[in-house]
């Protein structure tokens, strides 16, 4: 987070959340207001000067210098006030787009922070439309506050005071009329945030599957199945359209109750100030007074429905977007969580539990990886072999026993000192829609370009980088889709080149390469896991023949361990069978007992 703001104690509540980002713009946000509060009471002031201007000229003593008195005095009143409001214009100019740009900061840095687990069970498409939706929810919700809102509950108390001023009876009809016509329409307005909800709800749900769909294209054509797909996707808009209509229902209804609220305040406003002139209670620029506001607050409140609907909306989007950003964090850095102070790169698990939906991973689990061993697993899929991974890079915390390095447990260290002391290749590669050479340098912000080609080099990248249209400054495309899948992955290995981390994961780092750059690439890999503790996953033969040690996983359990020459020299070894039964240099992702 920011200087300016805190990751802890962000509020859900729409309206507390708007405050909370305010506060690095209150200097602003403060003069919006105070210009708004001025500038309303100096325009609502101009019934005031309307109604002396009119007893001016209906006097019976006409003094023409009091005429023109209050004659000036109108259009400077309005170009004061109308000053004053560019002042509320120029103040919340740097409100909102303060608060914006705060808003942005706070949401993403907060779901940065999220877990893999979180982002595993969601759409990227649609987090980003839920930030969207707060951040111009938020932006819509405040502007109406404060130049619809304010000023319409500010001119009902100036009416109400001028009104009075003249018979206090006038007074109270305005006064009471407000009070009863505010309060229905925050119960409706409480009743409306439920659509409102809904229908943001849907609509993320929609932009999300639109989003998921168009991701996976490809794989809609080459399957023919575009009429299902958009069968699929049909459902979502239909539910989206339900919401809708809902919403904009209720509101319609909102309308038309104001519009009998507003008919019945009139009647009675304009009958009493008819009656009261009639018996000479109130004097003619006092009706004239009485017509101008009701003119003004007619204006007003005759849409006062529709604008309830529009903060309803923009409320809902806000808070249907923080309750799903807003979630809690899985994975956090203990309370006094030091950095890790790396030594040797020991890896010690001991008795390790870890269930995954429902699923029993690892029980009771343990194992000693010393300084600079390099170990691969081996397992057929599910036995556990990238969950271990993940379980490392603390994507996920056990559930009992321990995982420490250097005698540190990794729940005690701060994620980032952790995080930063491995490197790891993942088998599927994720880039940024970047350039190759941000996307290696991801790894070490701060590596100079040479630095980055001579990673390059080493991950037998830099031959075919050269033959690129920008080499170095290619941009790679959305996940690295203008890139085969061998390059992306020797990217990813550059990327570890260049970190240079003591400890060093590979999951199946060498699965998308054909034979040709696989043999390349693998004396890079032995240079790479050169004086580093190594746990590799693989299958390949190339890659599990450079290990010290095998460790095979059934049902999250270890039920072989040892060199590759010591397994492979026993006969009833379940890693020697594997091993006979390779196919085309891969160990067969099956374990049978002999």
């Amino acid at each position: 987070m920011s200087k300016n703001v805190s990751k802890d104690h962000i509020p859900q509540n729409p309206i507390q959340f708007g405050f909370f980002a305010t506060k690095p713009h209150l200097k602003w946000a403060v003069s919006a207001c105070v210009c708004v509060f001025i500038a309303t009471g100096l325009s609502d002031l101009v019934v005031v000067v309307v109604r002396n201007l009119t007893d001016a000229l209906a006097a019976p003593n006409l003094h023409i210098s009091t005429v023109w008195t209050w004659a000036v005095i109108f259009p400077l009143l309005y170009l004061l006030s109308e000053n004053t409001w560019r002042g509320s214009g120029f103040t919340g100019m740097r409100w909102f787009t303060g608060l914006v740009s705060t808003i942005y900061q706070i949401l993403y840095e907060y779901l940065s922070l999220h877990s893999k687990e979180y982002f595993n069970n969601r759409f990227a498409g649609a987090l980003a439309s839920k930030i969207s939706n707060v951040v111009d929810g938020m932006e819509n919700l405040f502007e109406k506050i404060l130049w619809k809102f304010i000023p319409l509950c500010m001119g009902l108390f100036w009416y109400m005071l001028f009104a009075g001023l003249s018979d206090w009876r006038l007074g109270a009809i305005i006064g009471l009329w407000t009070v009863f016509f505010l309060g229905i329409n925050v119960w409706f307005a409480q009743k409306m945030q439920i659509y409102a909800f809904h229908s943001a709800e849907s609509s993320s749900d929609l932009k999300g599957k639109i989003v998921d769909s168009l991701s996976n294209i490809s794989l809609v054509h080459e399957y023919a199945y575009v009429a299902g797909e958009q069968e699929y996707i049909q459902k979502f808009i239909q539910k989206n359209y339900t919401a809708g209509l809902n919403q904009w229902w209720f509101s319609e209804w909102i309308l038309t109750i104001n519009g009998v609220l507003i008919a019945l305040f009139l009647f009675a406003i304009m009958s009493t100030t008819l009656y009261f002139f009639q018996n000479h209670l109130i004097t003619l620029g006092t009706v004239v007074m009485i017509i101008a506001i009701i003119g003004d607050l007619v204006g007003q409140l005759f849409f006062i429905g529709q604008e309830i609907r529009d903060a309803a909306k923009y409320y809902g989007e806000a808070k249907e977007g923080l309750k799903e950003i807003l979630h809690e964090h899985t994975i956090v850095d203990a309370p006094h969580a030091a950095e890790l102070n790396f030594s040797k790169g020991d890896i010690s698990i001991k008795s390790m539990s870890f269930e995954y939906e429902n699923r029993k991973v690892f029980d009771n689990f343990s194992i000693e990886i010393p300084q600079g061993q390099k170990v691969g697993f081996v397992g057929r899929s599910g036995a556990g072999k990238t969950t271990f991974v993940s379980l490392l890079l603390r994507h996920f915390d056990i559930q009992s026993g321990s995982i420490s390095i250097d005698h540190q447990d990794i729940r005690e260290v701060k994620l980032e000192s952790l995080r930063r002391n491995i490197a790891f290749v993942p088998q599927d590669t994720s880039l940024f829609h970047r350039s190759i050479k941000e996307n290696i340098r991801y790894s070490k912000p701060e590596a100079s370009n040479q630095e980055v080609i001579a990673a390059a080099q080493s991950a037998q990248a830099d031959d075919f980088i050269q033959t690129l249209p920008h080499k170095y400054d290619t941009l790679v495309g959305e996940r690295g889709v203008k890139l085969s899948g061998g390059q992306r992955q020797r990217i990813a290995i550059a990327r570890a080149f260049l970190k240079n981390s003591p400890i060093l994961l590979l999951d199946e780092a060498t699965s998308s390469l054909d034979s040709e750059s696989e043999h390349a690439i693998q004396v890079s890999l032995e240079r790479l896991m050169k004086g580093r503790t190594v746990i590799a996953i693989a299958h390949r033969l190339s890659t599990l023949k450079e290990m010290d040690r095998i460790v095979i996983i059934e049902n999250g359990k270890i039920i072989e361990d040892g060199s590759p020459q010591d397994l492979l020299s026993q006969n009833g070894s379940i890693f020697k069978h594997m091993w006979d039964h390779q196919v085309k240099g891969f160990i067969l992702d099956e374990i049978t007992a002999q």
